[in-house]
């Protein structure tokens, strides 16, 4: 028998936000995944992210669009 799923929802603070525990507010991150090998990246700053956008949604590593000829 399995147990039952439990989920933790943060309760909101007076100014509507969610906690953080810093205090401060959290990073965003955009994840997304290099099409031709799946390897997962981030997208936080554009110039040091090592992904090499190709299309609306669509990414390369810098490994990879080397490989197909998108970066020199």
């Amino acid at each position: 028998m399995s147990s039952p799923a439990v989920q933790i929802t943060p309760q909101p603070q007076p100014d509507g936000g969610v906690p953080h525990p810093s205090g401060t507010s959290p990073p965003i991150l955009d994840i997304v995944r290099c099409s031709r090998c799946q390897q997962s990246l981030s997208l936080a700053s554009q110039s040091n992210s090592g992904a090499v956008q190709f299309g609306m949604n669509s990414y390369y590593c810098n490994r990879c669009a080397s490989k197909v000829g998108f970066v020199q």
